[in-house]
């Protein structure tokens, strides 16, 4: 299967002359079974599911946002049947999403928890030749921005997105010399680690509140040798109150935007929050101070803090309050299936949200939590920052990486990548950059 230069650079924009596009077919080993898709339905439905053995991969261990693989929330199936269904899926093997949401990619990590895997009957995987292609470098240009919206214009479906294998084995990687694919991924890989340790650093200060939370409000720790009553909540001191959540909060359904966009651009540039994440962007902001955004219909359970421009959109409820940190911790503990009052998809209303029983702590302890969350949101907004700005920086530099538009010819990529080359190559892209990013 061939992809010409010239079709590439009309689809994708220019490219060296040391680089030559070939297919996923191309790249893939030469072993039988390489390029495989998934079992069918019948074979791999929840009535083969156990409770150990080999785990399935599935879409939401897969997505579109750079995140190489999500390597939990998995079902298994016996070994016996994962011999039979014969999908396996290895480590640095790539696997695409066939149905649903096409575009999504991942690759089976060097320290994956699970030996092997098998793919679902909605994702296709490859094993690649890895003398011909770090596998590193393939699985960033497939997942890269020019890629993903190449492959939905590929979508076969009508109700359902799809892709087949035909499409897959088609589709293109502009290729240079392994050695530059190794120097190239090396280059992505490290900025990804720094952005990997930021995320976990916050998951911990996220852990570490949580934590908190529960010592002084649930588990009463610091308060053992007060008069303890029995209360709505728990058992707590005497001087903390019963109320209604509503008591502490001050709610409103977020708004339909008159426009918006998939793709943020330099006019569509404020995020427009869905029940569960960033859906879009808009032109205008509706709100630009501290809120916590949650699910009204569909989505449940999630809790978005946001301290900047954005749009909550009309399925999520905005809420604020006084008490900022003790809510957010609050809110992630509430009972959200009981709230449930929707048919045909999930939805809460104002009232039964408001109504749910909570308790009120003394002032002075409020406090307290409340000046310890500030400290470690504001550590995380910095992380979030940082981790914002490497996004930029790598989003940014993948194209011209991969088209040969930023030579990498001379780099000893044996050595830890350093500020000084970082900064070399972000004043390629014309880009200011702090040393702290790095």
């Amino acid at each position: 299967m061939s992809f010409s230069k010239n079709t590439f650079t009309n689809i994708f924009g220019e490219i060296s002359s040391e680089f030559n596009v070939y297919t996923i077919e191309d790249i893939a080993s030469d072993e039988k079974r390489s390029i495989i898709s998934g079992p069918f339905g019948s074979n791999i439905s929840s009535k083969y599911f156990t409770e150990h053995g080999v785990p399935v991969i599935r879409g939401n261990n897969l997505t579109e946002d750079n995140t190489k693989f999500i390597d939990e929330g998995f079902v298994f199936v016996s070994e016996e049947k994962a011999k039979e269904l014969n999908t396996y899926a290895d480590v640095d093997d790539l696997v695409f999403t066939a149905a649903g949401t096409i575009g999504q990619v991942g690759i089976i990590p060097e320290n994956s928890k699970f030996d092997r895997y098998v793919i679902s009957n909605k994702q296709l995987r490859v094993t690649l030749d890895l003398n011909k292609v770090n596998q590193h470098y393939a699985y960033y240009w497939f997942s890269s921005k020019l890629i993903n919206k190449y492959i939905k214009q590929l979508n076969t479906g009508s109700t359902i997105p799809l892709i087949n294998l035909t499409i897959l084995k088609g589709l293109p990687i502009p290729l240079p010399s392994k050695d530059l694919q190794d120097k190239i991924a090396n280059i992505i890989i490290n900025i990804d680690k720094k952005i990997e340790i930021n995320k976990k650093i916050n998951k911990n200060l996220e852990e570490q509140l949580s934590l908190l939370f529960n010592d002084w409000f649930v588990n009463c720790t610091p308060f053992k040798n007060e008069e303890l009553i029995k209360s709505e909540w728990d058992v707590v001191p005497e001087s903390w109150k019963d109320i209604e959540f509503g008591e502490l909060i001050e709610i409103t359904s977020g708004n339909r935007p008159d426009e918006k966009s998939e793709d943020k651009t330099s006019e569509f540039n404020i995020p427009l929050f869905g029940a569960s994440k960033i859906m879009g962007y808009t032109k205008e902001y509706s709100y630009n101070e501290d809120i916590l955004i949650i699910g009204r219909v569909g989505t449940h359970g999630v809790v978005q803090r946001v301290n900047y421009p954005c749009f909550p959109s009309d399925n999520t409820f905005v809420i604020k309050s006084d008490y900022y940190g003790f809510v957010y911790q609050l809110l992630k503990r509430i009972d959200y299936d009981s709230l449930n009052t929707g048919s045909t998809q999930p939805l809460i209303t104002q009232k039964s949200l408001k109504s749910v029983n909570t308790i009120l702590p003394d002032e002075k302890i409020l406090s307290k939590f409340e000046m310890i969350s500030k400290t470690i949101f504001d550590k995380i907004q910095l992380n979030n920052d940082e981790i914002s700005k490497l996004t930029k920086l790598r989003d940014t530099l993948l194209p011209k990486l991969m088209s040969g538009e930023i030579d990498v010819s001379k780099i000893n990529c044996d050595l830890e990548l350093k500020y000084n080359y970082m900064k070399y190559l972000f004043n390629q892209i014309h880009t200011p950059m702090s040393k702290s990013v790095v």
